[in-house]
């Protein structure tokens, strides 16, 4: 058996999902201790509003996963290699001993805030259109008219996700449903995410991670940018820049895995979006979803997506 240990992107995050740590509180309160603020706190007894904010919801999502991860990884389990969804490659990076949890929070929170501040930019989801050729080519010819929209998310096999300006991604519904899409289902983010729209944040945040101490990755971190593997320090820090305004390629992520003898994926976080979309990429493999530590605690038997 060779595992994939799997972190999913931001909406993934859910009113509550810090309750988990209350009784051993130690790691999130040395985060909240770099990053300025009670995350642990929001994370309990937050509102949905609050953990819609980016730069908050950024270091809770990736808090949550690792945690999780590195306490399943205290009882001598390893995976194989290991694969995050936009911001859920920090959780990756954690794992593969990348940098430590508390500087990954300060990171994605400083990523959080450039991304909230690029305004006017919206995204959404299509739903029930295979042709991803054509769905290309529409968004290239919208864009070509004027105000951009891109392919952000390549998800699995009939679900991507569009990304740009709001006249744009009104657009590409209307003529991605002529085109065969079932639904076109706007999603609630603060601006276009994985577009070129967030260029100007990508230029900042690669000084954010120049100064940051990656080590060499002691696992394969599979990359959304061109699901390739990679541990190098200096190339990580490159890819994570590119990857703000660069689609995210899950499913060839996934089958990058899967190439690579990967028959199982566990995924950690506080809700499990991810393996929906890994049972329709590959119905053979085995998925596990951990949500809390009671089941790290259990892992083992399957849980069906």
């Amino acid at each position: 058996m060779r595992e994939a240990w799997i972190f999913p992107g931001q909406g993934s995050q859910t009113v509550g999902m810090g309750q988990t740590f209350l009784d051993d509180p130690e790691q999130m309160q040395a985060i909240d201790r770099r990053i300025g603020f009670d995350l642990l706190d929001v994370m309990a007894a937050g509102s949905k509003e609050e953990l819609q904010q980016t730069e908050v919801a950024q270091p809770a999502i990736v808090a949550h996963a690792a945690l999780l991860a590195l306490a399943h990884g205290k009882t001598g389990a390893k995976p194989d290699v290991v694969i995050g969804h936009s911001v859920g490659e920090y959780a990756a990076l954690v794992v593969a001993g990348v940098i430590d949890l508390e500087e990954a929070c300060v990171l994605v929170r400083e990523r959080g805030k450039l991304m909230s501040e690029v305004k006017d930019g919206t995204m959404a989801a299509v739903i029930g259109m295979t042709d991803v050729a054509e769905a290309f080519h529409l968004t290239e010819k919208i864009s070509a008219s004027g105000n951009l929209v891109q392919i952000a998310n390549y998800n699995c096999p009939g679900q991507f996700v569009i990304s740009g300006h709001v006249d744009a991604v009104k657009q590409a519904e209307t003529d991605l449903k002529q085109a065969g899409a079932k639904r076109v289902l706007p999603l609630d983010v603060s601006g276009a995410f994985h577009s070129s729209y967030m260029m100007p944040a990508a230029t900042r945040f690669k000084d954010v991670l120049a100064s940051s101490p990656f080590k060499d990755a002691t696992i394969g971190i599979i990359s959304n940018v061109d699901a390739a593997i990679h541990t190098d320090a200096e190339k990580l820090k490159a890819l994570l820049t590119e990857q703000l305004y660069a689609s995210v390629r899950f499913e060839d992520c996934v089958r990058k895995a899967i190439a690579e003898g990967v028959d199982t994926f566990i995924e950690f976080g506080s809700t499990s979006p991810l393996s929906g979309l890994i049972k329709r990429i590959d119905k053979n493999v085995t998925l596990k979803q951990v949500t809390t530590l009671e089941e790290v605690a259990a892992l083992g038997g399957e849980v069906r997506a």
